[in-house]
């Protein structure tokens, strides 16, 4: 099944690297990413496009986790079909 997650976080300079090294440690795979700058906030707005059989709850609940993660919506399916 394809997602897409959008995730707001901190500009911290190891973020990325959090979000990419969860993605992969729960087995999902990475089909599109893209980060813009916020500028009202000193943050990064990621979009991740995700594919995998595995349930996305097991994703979306340990990026929650992460501390430098503020906000994280996940959208549906049909959306990242449109990406894709």
């Amino acid at each position: 099944m394809n997602h897409v997650l959008t995730i707001q976080t901190k500009n911290q300079t190891v973020v990325l690297e959090r979000v990419l090294q969860v993605t992969r440690y729960r087995g999902f795979q990475l089909t599109g990413l893209e980060m813009k700058p916020q500028s009202s906030q000193a943050g990064l707005l990621l979009t991740l496009s995700i594919a995998s059989d595995k349930p996305i709850h097991l994703l979306t609940s340990q990026l929650n986790k992460l501390v430098d993660v503020e906000q994280l919506e996940l959208h549906s399916e049909q959306l990242a079909s449109l990406r894709a």
